[in-house]
């Protein structure tokens, strides 16, 4: 292995790592809500960072968008729009559940999306039996995991009742949040990420900002909506709001930071890049989210039980992901 390729793998790892912990602010102990923090993220992680990336970087960066036609406008309208709705699933799974639940279910249940949706909508034709078989085995991981994520968080709730936990309908809300989330990222942003890796005239930030921008627009009403209902507003002029909204700018830098670190270290490995690149990127992400949570102690209250079912379940969703990955690698 040469030296390019050690290092273009090395920091897939590093984007891995950085998507895994943007969440990691939620969890602080806060003057501001989750609104008002999601909201932040919001502004600045998924609109100002991306938008200001890619005017830095792309010359005659908003004249690109004048060559676009509507049509093509109104798709990206519309996988915006389905993603902003995944991200704000996500944000609100991980206040209730933790992020090793989230980002277990949202992995898993995003990557069996991914390779089910293109049959469902093109067919068999042309799939190989092996391939097929691929899928469906890789799809049958991907329910075994998220029912044993759901049973490891089922464990955690009941060990951690005396302590105040998330108990009840608390837990099972979270638990839909996420898997609703995986199941609308899986055929938007996700499959843009990648596609992203294995071509390079698809490598520009350019892409990502019309979606973006309107995937915002999801988080913003909610949480306007929230902040309102919360009477929550008055967060934002407390004396800490600066270091606040650092925080939230940092979310944003480390969230979109993996995405384009992810893009720049696939096409470096070249053919290999969505092989080896997208799961090398997702299995991190697997992994880093769990040692967070066990690292914030998510599961301090946690039983033995509990434990085993969720190492159980990070190990058959990394295995999913593996196989589905390979599936359609060979389509």
């Amino acid at each position: 292995m040469d030296s390019e390729m050690t290092a273009a793998l090395g920091y897939l790892v590093l984007a891995g790592i950085m998507n895994s912990a943007y969440t990691l602010p939620l969890k602080l102990k806060l003057t501001w809500k989750w609104e008002n923090m999601w909201l932040a993220f919001t502004i600045l992680g998924v609109c100002i960072v991306p938008t200001t990336l890619g005017m830095l970087t792309i010359p005659h960066f908003w004249s690109i968008y004048g060559q676009i036609k509507l049509s093509m406008l109104l798709i990206v309208c519309l996988s915006g729009a389905t993603w902003g709705v995944a991200l704000l699933l996500f944000g609100l799974a991980v206040d209730v559940v933790g992020v090793a639940i989230t980002f277990a279910l949202v992995m898993g249940t995003s990557a069996g999306v991914g390779a089910l949706l293109p049959l469902l909508v093109k067919g068999t034709g042309g799939v190989s039996i092996r391939t097929g078989f691929l899928i469906l085995f890789g799809i049958a991981l991907t329910v075994v995991g998220v029912g044993l994520c759901g049973a490891a968080g089922k464990q955690r709730e009941k060990d951690d009742a005396l302590k105040g936990g998330v108990t009840g309908l608390g837990f099972l809300r979270g638990f839909v949040f996420a898997v609703l989330s995986g199941l609308a990222a899986g055929s938007t942003l996700i499959d843009a990420a990648r596609e992203r890796g294995s071509s390079p005239r698809m490598a520009t930030n350019a892409a990502w900002v019309p979606v973006l921008l309107v995937g915002a627009v999801p988080g913003v009403l909610y949480c306007a909506y929230l902040l309102r209902k919360n009477r929550s507003s008055k967060n934002f002029f407390c004396l800490r709001t600066f270091p606040y909204l650092f925080l939230a700018l940092l979310m944003g830098v480390l969230w979109f930071g993996s995405v384009v670190l992810y893009g720049w270290a696939t096409l470096r490995i070249g053919n290999l890049g969505a092989v080896l690149g997208w799961p090398l990127f997702m299995v991190t992400i697997v992994l880093g989210s769990a040692l967070w949570g066990a690292a914030t102690g998510e599961w301090k209250n946690a039983s033995v039980r509990a434990r085993v079912l969720m190492g159980c379940a990070v190990s058959v969703l990394i295995a999913a992901i593996i196989v589905l990955t390979k599936a359609q690698a060979s389509t």
